[in-house]
């Protein structure tokens, strides 16, 4: 029995010096990525279209994407992770900001927000991801894949007045994480574009529309006449929340 836990214990030693790099194998660094994209050519109204307020509620993630760990897959049945590859916040931290300055930037409404402040918001802004991740189809074939839930509902009657979904895949040009996020940028970035053109549509058909004097102004445009620097969303560094027991046949692995 002594033997035994000695053996244990050499073991477990063994196990750190290798994990620390005591022998000479140094652990690689882990690198932090953020979906990113230029809003300065985007359509967008002078004046807000709609007399109106918005509040992103919530944006909320399938638990297999609910970490920082970058996702990939191979198959549909297994769900794989970079080690050293992460987001710099978690999706569903990331998308909500992404989504807020999208929607703020196109001025549909009089406000967007993403926090209930003095007085209940016109509408409630839901987004469900319902997949962000790495699809690697081949040993050469990577794509980026994106899918998202939106619905917006009406404060006063809690009644559903939008819902519009997405799931699409982007080729990656050199398959390598930084492409994949780089693709995931621009999916993201032409699917908005589509997702609030269609908000415009429905909004439009329910009869929701400004004043005289408003409608007079609201004239689309094609970009900014000045560049607004955006902020990069900061490193969130809690690795304690998930573990690879949250999700099912989920394999950690440093993938290089």
């Amino acid at each position: 029995m002594k033997a035994y836990r000695v053996l244990t214990l050499f073991s477990v030693v063994y196990i750190l010096c290798v994990l620390s790099g005591c022998f000479g194998n140094k652990a690689p660094e882990r690198s932090y990525f953020s979906v990113d994209y230029t809003l300065s050519t985007q359509p967008r109204h002078e004046v807000p279209k709609y007399h109106a307020t918005v509040v992103i509620q919530g944006i909320t993630s399938a638990l297999a994407y609910d970490r920082q760990e970058i996702v990939y897959r191979a198959n549909p049945y297994e769900f794989q992770y970079y080690w050293y590859r992460l987001w710099a916040s978690k999706p569903r931290k990331m998308l909500n900001e992404l989504i807020l300055g999208h929607l703020q930037y196109t001025n549909l409404f009089t406000n967007v927000s993403s926090t209930i402040e003095d007085r209940l918001p016109d509408y409630l802004l839901d987004v469900y991801i319902e997949s962000i991740e790495e699809l690697d189809m081949s040993e050469v074939e990577w794509y980026a894949h994106l899918s998202l839930k939106f619905t917006m509902t009406r404060s006063e009657d809690s009644s559903v007045v939008w819902t519009y979904a997405f799931d699409a895949k982007r080729p990656v040009a050199s398959n390598s994480p930084v492409y994949v996020v780089k693709a995931m940028s621009e999916l993201l970035d032409s699917e908005l574009v589509k997702a609030f053109e269609d908000l415009d549509r429905r909004l439009s058909s329910r009869g929701m529309t400004t004043s005289e004097r408003w409608q007079e102004r609201a004239v689309p445009v094609s970009s900014q006449t000045a560049d607004e620097p955006r902020s990069i969303a900061q490193p969130d560094m809690d690795f304690t929340e998930d573990t690879a027991e949250n999700v099912p046949s989920a394999t950690l692995r440093n993938k290089p």
